[in-house]
This record gives structure tokens, sequence and C-alpha cells, in this order.
């Protein structure tokens, strides 16, 4: 019997075939999990459709793979199921935050291993993870892969590690360093998360004409309200960090400047502006920096999105998300506040035509106006920095948005009175 990819949602074409969970020889289940593909919207998991024997993977890890298209060959020992069903593990939109830890989500899949994580020592050659020509190439050299440390991606055996253990470096047993020798090069794959980031950032780059604006924030009242609520979300058990209140003042000044809350069409050369609020948010995990979306702003409390956004974040992080925490987003906002940074010029999640960046929140002496004199005061401070796409928002369009972003950062009860 034939399995081939099987449909992986509305618009998606083709994935990226990141990892086999079987092997020739392996009996399978129905449903078993047999790999992971990554689409533009999704890593996901697919399962067997059959219970039987895995006679030939016709596909490679790394590998675009087109939806229908032959991925493995089996031998069936019961009833082959129609369609597998297929469930999102983790996000893969990515989108640029101020400072991403290379990442973190981007933009937005799923196995990036960092170049400078340790060797993974490999005892059997038969599970070793590696390439054909890299098989072909230890076999031609005599080299057992199972003696090899792999430097690749959860441990997979690359073609210079089979050359350095040639030359005598590599080995399990590991071999004494030449006095000022220079060890060689990290070589890391760019596929998964990695790969999705690099498209998904050179496609905003190609296609939208980025500028980036910057405007700073007394945020002295936004703390004091921020801590009020935590002490009452502390005993609702809710984390309540300054997000939501960032959000619901991003609705607040997009009701009264709707262009920014709009997406590109290109197919029909349109500019389309959204009459709801959703806005993705950056999330840095293990894996890469990911960008869920918290939907339909306007319609939730400072409670319900503080709950909301703790959740969507945990999920992210334990690779639960679905395909549908990624669909319908109209703006985006990136937080790099708990990291640090004055300001950055974040990258547009496109098609969108905005995106928000919120830096860290300071004490500092400040001039201001106290019963009509000036003096010298302490406050919290902070700066926001929004990135558009000059081909649809105007310099002016973007000033005017974040006045109006700024006073109710500097007000924030008056996003509530309004509402």
């Amino acid at each position: 019997m034939e399995f081939r990819l099987p449909e992986l949602g509305e618009g998606v074409t083709e994935g990226e075939l990141v990892k086999w969970k079987v092997k020739v020889g392996d009996l399978v289940k129905d449903d078993q999990p047999l790999c992971e593909v990554m689409t533009d919207k999704a890593t996901i998991e697919i399962p067997s459709s059959f219970s039987g024997k895995v006679l030939e993977l016709t596909a490679k890890e790394g590998e675009i793979v087109k939806v229908h298209q032959l991925m493995l060959k089996g031998e069936a020992t019961g009833a082959v199921s129609a369609a597998p069903k297929v469930e999102a593990k983790s996000a893969a939109p990515v989108t640029a935050a101020p400072a991403p830890k290379a990442a973190a989500p981007s933009a937005p899949v799923q196995q990036a291993v960092a170049a400078s994580a340790p060797s993974v020592s490999n005892s059997n050659s038969a599970d070793v993870l590696a390439s054909p020509s890299t098989r072909k190439l230890a076999n031609e050299k005599g080299i057992d892969l199972g003696s090899v440390n792999g430097s690749g991606p959860n441990g997979r055996v690359l073609r210079d590690d089979v050359e350095n253990f040639k030359s005598g470096g590599g080995s399990r047993s590991g071999a004494a360093k030449v006095r000022g020798a220079v060890a060689p090069d990290d070589r890391m794959p760019i596929r998964g998360m990695r790969k999705k980031i690099s498209e998904k950032m050179r496609m905003s780059v190609d296609k939208a004409a980025h500028f980036t604006y910057v405007e700073e924030a007394d945020a002295t009242d936004l703390v004091k309200l921020r801590a009020r609520a935590k002490i009452t979300g502390e005993k609702r058990g809710i984390k309540v960090s300054f997000l939501p209140f960032v959000m619901k003042a991003m609705v607040a000044a997009l009701k009264k400047h709707p262009k920014i809350n709009s997406i590109v069409d290109e197919a029909t050369n349109e500019l389309v502006t959204k009459h709801y609020y959703n806005i993705s948010l950056s999330v840095q995990t293990e894996d890469g920096l990911t960008v869920p979306v918290i939907k339909n702003v306007q319609d939730k409390g400072i409670f319900e999105l503080a709950k909301e956004i703790a959740e969507v974040v945990d999920r992210a992080r334990k690779k639960k998300l679905t395909m549908d925490d990624f669909q319908d987003s109209t703006i985006t906002l990136t937080n790099a506040g708990s990291i640090g940074g004055l300001f950055a010029t974040p990258i547009i999640n496109y098609p969108e035509v905005a995106i928000l960046g919120f830096n860290k929140i300071a004490r500092k002496p400040v001039v201001k106006m106290v019963n009509g004199v000036e003096k010298i005061v302490i406050r919290d401070w902070t700066y926001f920095s929004i990135s558009m796409d000059h081909r649809m928002i105007d310099g002016a369009d973007a000033a005017e948005f974040m006045k109006t972003f700024i006073d109710y950062i500097e007000n924030p009860a008056m996003m509530f009175i309004e509402e």
C-alpha cells in the first residue's frame, strides 16, 4: 500500500518533512504517528492510515512534500483508513520580535537546535540519524556511524562529523586536543522553524515597504493600574501582565485609526480593513518565535485577556497550538520588555500592515509640569515602536495613531470609560 501526504488545512498545499518517527522494517498501527510535517501555519503530526509494516520511506527529512505526494510504502495487515487526521503541535507563523533569541517562536518550525549545542553520541548505527549521503560516505570510509558524535539537530550525524572522525576527532571516546588547534566550524541545516522564520521574514521584507515610528510614554498611571489589577488577579488565580492593557489601548486607538487594522490582499490588489481586532502575540519558545492570535480583543476584559494570554503562551511552549490559533490576525504585538532594550524595528507580520513593539518600562527622572512649575520627578517611562507598510500607511497616519495610542497608555482609565 502507498501512504501519501493528506490534506493539511485550507490553503495549505505543501509542507517540510521535519522528522520521521518510523523507519523501514517497523510495524505500525493505525493512527500511530508516522512523521512531523511543518507548514506555514503549524507543525503537524501525521498519523498512519494503516496497520502493517514499513517497506520504504520515499520522502527525506528536510524535503518539501506536496499534498498527495507519495511518502511511504508499506504492507498493510488490516483495513486502511480513508485519510488520517492531522493535529497541529506548534506554531509556524513567525515574525521578528525586537532582539529575538534565535528563536523563540519569529515569525514564526520546530526542531531547530542551536549550533553550539553539545554533540550527541550514538551507540547503534541502525538508530543513528543521518542522511543517505552521510551513510554512504561512512560506508566508503569504513566508519561505524554508531561511533561518531553527531553535531546536527537531535544528534544527527553530518558529513563533517564523518570527515572529522576519519581525521582523528569526533569519536565517542574523544581525542586529545592538539595545542593551538582550532575546532572545525559548527554547521546546522537551516530547516524546521528557523527555515520558516527565514522564509517569512524574507517575504515580509520583499513585499512590504517597512518604516518604523518610535514614541515615548509616561507609563506611571499604567504601572499603578496594573499593580491594583495584579492583586485582584492573584485572588482569582490569574497572572496579570501589562499585555492586556496594551492590547486594549491598541483596540481603542485602532477604532479611531481603522486603516492600521488592515491586511493587504495581493490577489485582488486591495487593502482590507477589519472591524474586529485579532491581535497576534509573538511568543518565544525553545524552538523559535511563534505568533498565535488572541481573537476579538474588543469583547474581552483585562482578566479574561490575561487568562487567555497565559493559556496561549503555555500551549505554545508545550507545542500544543492548533491551526485555529493562527487564523485571521489583523495586527501583531511583539514584546521584548522582559528582556530589555530601549526600542527596536520589528518586522511586519505580512500581510498585515503594522506591528507594534512594546519595550521595557523603567524608572527615570523627567521634567514635568507640577502645579504650573517645571520640576524633575521620577516616573515610569517606556518606548513603543511601530513598523508599518509604507505602501499603504503614510508617516502622518503612523504619527496620529501613535499619538492616540500613547494617550491611552498615559491615561489608561480613558480606554475603559469610552468602551
